[in-house]
């Protein structure tokens, strides 16, 4: 027979006698040097940082979280818990925050408009929520009006749905019918124009029974468009976590009514159905509902006077250089100014506009700028956004671009 009382290497470990070979593995951990002291992150890897003068823009990493999400999402990180018990008490506090009935925590915004089409087709019904992106026998088409057309229809598409194109109120009445699942609105400076607003398209939507699903992932600031959308009446509202909120970047809500809120989160991870691939952790959330906490509590006037102030003091220190002329851009989406246009005689330089943005993204440190030329609608100049902009960046773009500018006029 076998002895049963003898130990096997992993007895050995755990009854905490340690066999030559692991003493020699410990020892050689406990000599080796930390593998973040001669470098970054990032220089480890190889990988460019730069000043960000563009905006919260998803392929440059978002935002930038405080020292205070950063320590809550730390915290969270050191603890189990059930899933769904944060996702309804951050919920909770959200809805709270905000006025809104009910509310939860996605993976981006994008993610947020993907549950909401969820929400519209399968609802909380267990065997069409399998089936997705089949909607056979379901309510699949959401009307849309046709200038709100993005790269983010995928959100809607993608669980099956049908996006049927309407301009006029009128197109809206027309469209209506028995497979119609909702209506969607896009709040947002690329989709300037629309002939039906927020409010009368609640109102329609409305008299025919039909949600609303508002994608306004990044309608912050103001502040109050945390409230607005909800008192509006719109059912289901996205936004983005990872913009001006400076929460996780893989970060979003869904708010609005719970009737909505409920079948969209009866489809969301860590549930196995379609959207079972944007999962949100425990780190995401708790980094979410802190950073809203602050936002909440900010002095809004206070920064937009700072972010201001930053750009004059751009545009002072640039004065006087050969042909450079600076001016802040209108803008009717309030979240996305200020913003300041840097423009110069090309030609007379020999400096395009091109490679202005070329030489500030080669420099060091490296400089993201805008060519406004690409914006919607389009302008002139090299466009700076101080959003983002750390104490003393400013005083660093100046100099570089007055470097660059004096290098073409001699």
């Amino acid at each position: 027979m076998k002895r049963k009382d003898r130990l096997s290497r992993r007895n050995f470990v755990q009854a905490g006698v340690v066999l030559p070979a692991a003493a020699s593995s410990a020892a050689a951990a406990a000599s080796a040097p930390r593998i973040f002291e001669s470098a970054s992150v990032y220089e480890r890897l190889g990988v460019r940082t730069f000043i960000n003068a563009v905006g919260t823009i998803t392929t440059f990493s978002g935002t930038l979280m405080s020292p205070q999400v950063r320590a809550a999402m730390d915290e969270a990180s050191s603890n189990f818990v059930l899933i769904h018990e944060l996702q309804e008490k951050a919920g909770k506090r959200i809805a709270e925050l905000t006025g809104a009935e009910a509310a939860f925590v996605t993976a981006g915004a994008s993610c947020a408009l993907c549950l909401s089409a969820c929400a519209v087709t399968a609802g909380d019904d267990r065997e069409k929520m399998r089936r997705l992106p089949d909607v056979t026998g379901m309510k699949d088409e959401i009307i849309i009006q046709k200038i709100h057309h993005t790269s983010y229809d995928h959100a809607f598409r993608m669980v099956g749905a049908k996006l049927v194109d309407v301009e006029t109120a009128a197109d809206i009445a027309k469209a209506v019918n028995e497979k119609t699942a909702a209506m969607a609105f896009v709040r947002s400076h690329h989709v300037l124009g629309h002939k039906v607003g927020l409010e009368e398209y609640v109102e329609i939507a409305h008299k025919h029974n039909l949600p609303v699903i508002l994608d306004a992932a990044a309608e912050v600031p103001p502040v109050e468009n945390l409230s607005r959308f909800v008192k509006m009446g719109v059912d289901m509202v996205a936004f983005s976590g990872g913009k001006n909120l400076r929460g996780p970047q893989c970060s979003g809500i869904l708010m609005g009514k719970k009737e909505w809120i409920d079948k969209a989160y009866a489809n969301a991870a860590p549930a196995n159905y379609l959207p079972r691939i944007a999962k949100v952790g425990k780190e995401e959330i708790i980094g979410l509902v802190t950073a809203l906490e602050l936002y909440m509590r900010k002095d809004h006037d206070a920064e937009r006077r700072e972010w201001y102030a930053k750009l004059n003091r751009i545009a002072e220190g640039l004065q006087g250089l050969p042909t450079v002329y600076t001016e802040f851009i209108p803008n009717n989406d309030f979240s996305h100014s200020p913003r300041l246009s840097v423009q110069w005689d090309e030609e007379k330089l020999g400096l395009s506009l091109k490679d202005m943005v070329r030489k500030l993204r080669e420099g060091s440190p490296s400089i993201e700028a805008s060519d406004m030329r690409s914006f919607n609608p389009p302008w002139k100049g090299l466009g700076l956004f101080p959003y983002l902009l750390q104490a003393g960046e400013e005083t660093i773009i100046t100099n570089r671009i007055t470097e660059i500018v004096r290098e073409h006029a001699s």
